[in-house]
């Protein structure tokens, strides 16, 4: 009990102690202020809250008295291979220091500790020696490998990482004062990818008739068809002009009308015969001369005036 009060008094005058000490490592005056702030959230019983603190304030000025208090909030949180951990070092820590109180607080946190905390073989069956282990994190080196090391109770994950292999992943939770073995194997080789290739262009040569051909006797088809219709309504119109003309001064309107049509259907269907007669000659080509290209367009016009072909082949 008196030892548990000597603790005390000590974790509550912790700022004093700062102040005599002869070290003057990094940041004092914020290495007390970040204790001062841990140790009353650890007060309060806040101690997951306080951890970083304590952790902050070593960092910026180790002191043995820091880390009891981190330990003993560690301990509370069942972080107990941690809390050991800093139960060894407050004791050497506070040995250098003179402090007999926390050397002697320390010695006693540490014995009890020792047979609460539990440890994890791992061992790797068949990993080559490039072979990784991680474990929370964290990489083991070979000489890790088929040691029991202390760890905190509760979760933890194991990966072993080996090139060209898929990882092999086990959760395990252990239990405070247990020792447990875990037996790894190496993953699986990783399956190949197959390579990615771009879209495969479209072979411009189709094999069949060039467009020529369809658009050029598709042109003859029409141009003949709409010439040869438009004849003969011409020659119909012509035979009623003449009856209705016999001659320039003696003429109906009938007459009149059915001239004009008649010069405009002659005109078409000349037109008609023009352009059945250049699809002809296209188709022909296309027939001899013409290649089969996807990319060929065409397009046909045909006006009052005449008609044409248009088109990239």
């Amino acid at each position: 009990m008196r030892l548990g009060r000597v603790a005390s008094a000590i974790a509550l005058t912790s700022v004093l102690l700062f102040s005599s000490s002869s070290a003057r490592a990094g940041d004092p005056a914020a290495a007390r202020e970040q204790v001062k702030l841990g140790y009353q959230l650890a007060q309060d019983g806040k101690c997951e809250e306080a951890i970083p603190h304590f952790v902050e304030s070593l960092r910026l000025d180790a002191k043995a008295i820091t880390l009891i208090n981190l330990a003993k909030c560690e301990e509370t949180t069942h972080k107990l291979a941690d809390a050991l951990g800093h139960w060894v070092e407050a004791r050497s820590k506070a040995q250098a220091e003179g402090n007999g109180p926390i050397e002697e607080e320390a010695e006693k946190k540490t014995k009890a500790l020792e047979s609460r905390v539990p440890k994890l073989t791992v061992v790797v069956t068949g990993a080559p020696p490039d072979a990784e282990v991680v474990r929370d994190g964290v990489a083991l080196g070979a000489a890790s490998m088929n040691v029991a090391l202390p760890v905190n109770p509760g979760a933890h994950t194991l990966v072993v990482r080996v090139k060209d292999h898929e990882d092999s992943t086990e959760s395990i939770t252990i239990a405070e004062g247990e020792n447990k073995r875990v037996e790894l194997h190496v993953g699986g080789p990783k399956k190949a990818t197959a390579p990615v290739t771009g879209p495969v262009a479209p072979d411009t040569d189709t094999g069949g008739p060039s467009p020529l051909v369809y658009g050029g006797f598709g042109l003859a088809i029409v141009g003949i068809g709409v010439g040869t219709i438009t004849g003969i309504l011409a020659f119909g119109k012509a035979g009623t002009a003449k009856d209705e003309c016999p001659n320039t001064n003696d003429c109906t309107q009938k007459g009149f009308d059915a001239a004009s049509s008649g010069s405009t259907l002659a005109t078409i269907s000349t037109i008609g015969f023009i352009a059945g007669g250049i699809g002809a000659a296209i188709g022909v080509y296309g027939l001899v001369w013409g290649k089969p290209k996807s990319s060929a367009l065409m397009a046909v016009s045909l006006g009052p005036m005449g008609g044409g072909l248009r088109g990239t082949f």
